[in-house]
């Protein structure tokens, strides 16, 4: 089983399609984020651990998103994984598109991003869509 990290970046491909009623509500609609994209794992390490899921944030590359909870990410915040060939560039952390990743459909690992900006996805975007003070 996969081991996922708290602030990794990490490609995860969401169903295209439903078997079942359950499985229906992975597949994205609306307006949610669907195809293979970057997550930003905000789930913390001892919640992660001995699970078959995490939660995860979508990153998107249209900067003008951003705003009070898509927090914008600058390319030189991420830390690229060793042997990865994924280019990354300025980004925004869409903090209001949550979503529990089933790992056996994360396709690996690209990345994890500074101690600076995991803190900010957190403290500032996820505050904000959760109204935590």
């Amino acid at each position: 089983m996969l081991t996922v990290e708290y602030g990794g970046i990490y490609l995860y491909e969401p169903p295209s399609t439903s078997e079942s009623e359950q499985a229906a509500l992975l597949v994205a609609s609306g307006s949610e984020q669907a195809g293979l994209r970057p997550y930003i794992i905000v789930s913390r390490d001892i919640v992660n651990k001995g699970k078959r899921t995490a939660v995860g944030v979508s990153m998107s590359t249209r900067i003008h998103k951003a705003n009070s909870y898509r927090t914008f990410l600058p390319a030189t915040e991420i830390i690229r994984e060793i042997g990865c060939t994924f280019e990354f560039q300025d980004s925004v952390v869409l903090c209001d598109h949550i979503r529990v990743l089933d790992l056996d459909r994360i396709r690996y690992k690209i990345g994890r991003v500074s101690d600076t900006a995991i803190a900010g996805v957190v403290l500032l975007g996820l505050s904000f869509v959760f109204g935590i003070r």
